[in-house]
């Protein structure tokens, strides 16, 4: 081969390498540092006047962080349950960035036990910033390491479960578990499995607290195909896809 031939395809070789990189680079700063918020009740969609409401607990999934308006699927999910006069409003109070600890400290809130309280429907999105550690699974990966990580968040997860059923003994709880969006890295398949763990875990502790979890781990098999430009949050046909899934098992579990 010539040698300026040679020469251009290390140039779109190391082009293409430090492309795909980026998206992890920006994914692993989301993580890392995610933008400071305060972890309140106040939302726009706050409700003023009692009534039967949706609640979106989490992190930045619920936050809708991925999505091209940045709404992700709880307006999605909430204008469905209104059209349908299941719900009168809904209200969002993910926190990007929230870890398990972070959502039991806002569920000891007086405002959000108000809220809780009065809803009919709760989704939420927790676990995945405790699991990924704040990216530092990511470097000099253990699978030991991983596990570890799940056996010590997983009776925090328990705890979140039970304190959400102790403020509201009658809505429709919905814990989405979680997808793996690193499969194109070396170690995708070692983590498949740890994740699968985490959502079999999560799955035991839903029956045990009459929690319904929705399956997301199938819904990202692609991360080009499935994820945003961080390579991390759904875009926003994934997000589509993870309302739908909600609005299903929504359907299956309330009563009219």
């Amino acid at each position: 081969m010539k040698k300026w031939m040679w020469q251009l395809f290390i140039t779109l070789s190391l082009a293409l390498t430090v492309l795909f990189g980026y998206g992890f680079v920006r994914a692993y700063s989301d993580i890392a540092n995610p933008p400071q918020e305060q972890i309140s009740a106040e939302s726009e969609e706050a409700p003023d006047t009692p009534g039967e409401t949706y609640i979106a607990l989490g992190d930045s999934l619920t936050r809708g962080v991925g999505s091209s308006k940045g709404e992700g699927f709880v307006p999605l999910v909430g204008d469905s349950l209104k059209e349908t006069n299941t719900v009168e409003r809904y209200q969002n109070l993910g926190i990007r960035g929230a870890r398990i600890e972070d959502l039991l400290a806002q569920l000891e809130q007086k405002d959000v036990k108000r809220s809780l309280k009065d809803a009919k429907i709760i989704s939420i999105t927790i676990g995945g910033n405790n699991l990924f550690n704040s990216g530092e699974i990511l470097n000099n990966y253990s699978e030991t390491a991983a596990l570890g990580i799940l056996e010590t968040e997983i009776p925090n997860l328990e705890k979140t479960f039970e304190t959400i059923r102790d403020i509201n003994k009658d809505a429709v709880i919905l814990y989405m578990g979680l997808y793996n969006p690193f499969k194109e890295l070396p170690d995708g398949e070692s983590f498949d499995s740890v994740i699968q763990k985490w959502n079999e875990s999560a799955r035991t502790l839903g029956l045990k607290y009459d929690v319904q979890v929705v399956d997301t781990f199938n819904l990202v098999t692609d991360a080009k195909r499935d994820l945003s430009s961080d390579n991390f949050h759904p875009n926003d046909a994934t997000y589509q896809q993870i309302a739908d899934s909600l609005s299903l098992v929504i359907e299956k579990n309330i009563i009219q």
